[in-house]
């Protein structure tokens, strides 16, 4: 058993593809930091993975179903990074077992399903090299708004520009949270989250809209303002860099902690 036949036989190349780019993008950044032992590797990758993919896997609105191939996809990559947890797989395991209650997959994922679950409790290697980063990509539009979701709060943001060729993402941020995704009304007319583009975030891993982790959601689209207030001054910059990943510190740092 390895993890590409695991993978293809959940049947959820969208899910999968979307958590092996940022698996890749973010362990390859941890990888970067040198951190002191694997274990402390393994917190600093997990943690915000963990918050993301949250959006969907404790979605009410989520079919069972799509979560359970999703445990089951997030294990996998996790362990085709070196990467495991115990909580991770342990629900993994279950959702194995649900999938086949529910027959949701083929007679191959079945049969093959005592496998999975071994090679998942499996001990993973951890790897002596950095994954490669995927090209940086994004479906986004400048005057898109989004809602970004975390810890059960709700953000509006707004795209300013699209820099390269559909490559990365610039967003800033309206003041104020949500207890539920916005409308588009909401936010309309809003001042920045914070003055001198200290809202204003450009954002690797920032891709697909549908997001497939349920964190990002399209609010409306071809908006000619965002956020008033907000602009540049001398000696500010004009953004800060980050990835959809540390997004979620930045988000904390820019609008408190989230209540657990």
């Amino acid at each position: 058993m390895n993890h590409q036949q695991v993978l293809d036989k959940l049947a959820a190349r969208g899910y999968v593809r979307a958590l092996d780019e940022e698996l890749a993008r973010w362990v390859r950044r941890q990888m970067f930091a040198r951190h002191a032992t694997h274990e402390e590797l393994t917190r600093e990758v997990l943690a915000p993975v963990l918050t993301r993919w949250r959006c969907l896997l404790d979605g009410d609105e989520v079919p069972p179903a799509t979560k359970n191939v999703v445990w089951v996809a997030l294990a996998t990559v996790l362990h085709k990074y070196g990467i495991q947890d115990a909580a991770v797989t342990a629900r993994a395991v279950g959702a194995v077992d649900a999938l086949n209650r529910d027959v949701v997959l083929s007679d191959a994922f079945e049969r093959r399903s005592e496998d999975i679950k071994g090679f998942l409790r499996s001990a993973p290697v951890p790897l002596t090299r950095k994954p490669v980063a995927p090209r940086p990509l994004t479906f986004l539009r400048a005057g898109d708004v989004l809602s970004i979701e975390l810890g059960g709060r709700f953000h509006a943001a707004y795209v300013r520009q699209v820099n390269g060729f559909n490559e990365t993402a610039v967003i800033e941020f309206y003041a104020g949270t949500f207890g539920r995704p916005p409308t588009a009304a909401e936010p309309a007319g809003r001042e920045a989250a914070r003055p001198a583009a200290r809202a204003r975030f450009h954002v690797d891993g920032l891709t697909y809209l549908p997001d497939p982790a349920n964190q990002v959601r399209a609010v409306a689209a071809a908006q000619a303002e965002g956020p008033r207030g907000g602009d540049p001054v001398p000696g500010q910059g004009l953004y800060t860099v980050t990835d959809v990943m540390s997004l979620q510190r930045d988000m904390v740092e820019l609008f408190g902690p989230v209540e657990e």
